[in-house]
């Protein structure tokens, strides 16, 4: 994900999902995914994204957006029984947020097919996320920032350059 020098038409920022920094992409149950590191340079971590493929019935919806979930957090969305086993299966906590998303995805809040569908994507991909490498230098250099300064040491009495650095 990274921000486009687009702005929308109420002059807020756009982000792009899913193009070149993601590591994998894919729709499920009318929810497109994008596994992909967001952040900058050394600082940037995986993350789950997720938008609606299409939004059929909410075409006047304003709040049209990506939901996304970093690797540290997905723990949380995956239900463990009394032994700290993984279940396999959506916790409460994963239903509460995926409710509270909708919303932003373009469905209603009360729509139970929807919240199904949102959370089966989301533990779907759970392992994928978990299991994504460290991010690439390509995304690395592409995601760092422009360097702002160019420190030379120099020796005063011979003026020979000890050493260089761009920060």
């Amino acid at each position: 994900m990274h921000l486009s020098p687009i702005l929308s038409p109420s002059g807020e920022p756009v982000f792009a999902v899913g193009h070149r920094h993601s590591w994998k992409q894919g729709t499920h149950k009318g929810f497109n995914i994008s596994l992909e590191w967001i952040g900058e340079g050394r600082k940037s971590q995986p993350c789950l994204c997720i938008w609606a493929a299409t939004n059929i019935f909410t075409q006047n919806a304003t709040e049209n957006g990506v939901w996304v979930i970093g690797r540290r957090a997905i723990t949380e969305f995956v239900g463990f029984n009394k032994n700290n086993t993984c279940t396999g299966a959506p916790s409460e906590h994963c239903f509460r947020e995926a409710r509270e998303a909708l919303p932003l995805l373009g469905k209603d809040k009360n729509d139970q097919q929807a919240l199904n569908a949102l959370c089966d994507v989301v533990i779907t991909y759970a392992p994928d996320l978990v299991m994504m490498p460290i991010t690439p230098l390509s995304i690395r250099t592409d995601l760092e920032a422009e360097k702002m300064w160019e420190i030379v040491a120099t020796n005063k009495d011979s003026g020979k350059v000890l050493t260089e650095v761009t920060l």
